[in-house]
């Protein structure tokens, strides 16, 4: 489900994972019982896109069975303009999915602004975007919009920092803590 969250049912779903998953590795979270307890990034090895999704495919099984996952709450993929990319990545979204699904978890995708603006990440202000202009003049459209993307990152990691008491330096592990974190807000 994109957009807004489906509902968690308590009674019968105990391990909650959060997901984010690319053409290389796999970042996720556990929760237990709304209880952060584990945490980390899965590197697949391959010499091709295929190996690794092979690879990364048996290693999040291994994962998922380990902890007898209900529900997986994994970020939705995004348009992106390169072709390729868009392809390499639907391939890694199946495999992954696939791994997932098998035993029977429930898979959730949430967008990447509902998750954000769940833990209170918007997109960046207008004063904001202008501040980094400012404190960095003379850069190009895309080093600006990178720093747009990294300073929201920021904001993640200090999300899961104070929320959590962990401090992560990866982002694709503090994305999947937040995404099924995002979950327990109230």
């Amino acid at each position: 489900m994109t957009g807004n969250f489906g509902s968690l049912n308590k009674k019968t779903e105990r391990f909650i994972m959060g997901a984010d998953c690319s053409t290389k590795s796999f970042a996720f979270s556990v929760f237990d019982n709304g209880s952060l307890i584990k945490w980390g990034e899965i590197t697949f090895k391959g010499n091709t896109v295929f190996e690794r999704l092979a690879d990364g495919q048996k290693k999040v099984r291994l994962l998922k069975q380990q902890f007898k996952v209900d529900r997986v709450v994994i970020e939705s993929a995004v348009f992106v303009q390169n072709k390729k990319t868009v392809i390499l990545l639907a391939y890694s979204f199946g495999a992954i999915i696939a791994a997932l699904i098998d035993g029977g978890a429930v898979v959730e995708e949430v967008s990447p602004l509902v998750w954000q603006r769940a833990i209170q990440n918007p997109p960046l202000t207008k004063p904001e975007k202008q501040a980094i202009v400012d404190a960095n003049p003379d850069k190009s459209k895309a080093w600006y919009t990178n720093a747009n993307r990294l300073f929201r990152k920021h904001r993640t990691r200090v999300w899961v920092r104070d929320t959590y008491g962990i401090d992560i330096d990866n982002d694709n592990v503090t994305d999947a803590i937040a995404i099924a974190g995002s979950r327990f807000i109230a």
